[in-house]
């Protein structure tokens, strides 16, 4: 059925198992930027839902900062039930402490040092 001009939905009803799934679709940095901040409900439900932060992978293109403040972020959601990280070339040795002090297994398939 066609919305009818003007008719507007709820969203923030969306019953929580539904919109899980949903969120387990998306990349981390999606999630933390965009999906998390529609509203209170989708944002506490991505704060508080640990397995949508169990095995993250992330790729940013953009600011090495931001990059590393979101998969902190990332592994600060899963509250210590993180299984695995992935990430590409944002990650620093600081980034990797703090996930290796908060992550349950550390794997990397290649790992380039740039000095």
């Amino acid at each position: 059925m066609e919305e009818e001009e003007g008719e507007s939905r709820d969203w923030a009803g969306m019953q929580s198992d539904a919109l899980s799934t949903i969120f387990g679709k998306l990349d981390a940095a999606d999630l933390l930027t965009g999906a998390g901040q529609v509203c209170h409900a989708w944002r506490r439900l991505a704060d508080s839902d640990t397995t949508l932060w169990r095995r993250v992978e992330m790729t940013h293109d953009g600011d090495v900062l931001e990059a590393g403040a979101m998969a902190c972020a990332a592994v600060d959601r899963a509250a210590g039930t993180m299984e695995a990280f992935w990430a590409d070339t944002f990650v620093t040795d600081l980034l990797l402490r703090y996930i290796a002090d908060r992550l349950r297994h550390l794997s990397s398939s290649s790992c380039y040092i740039h000095a």
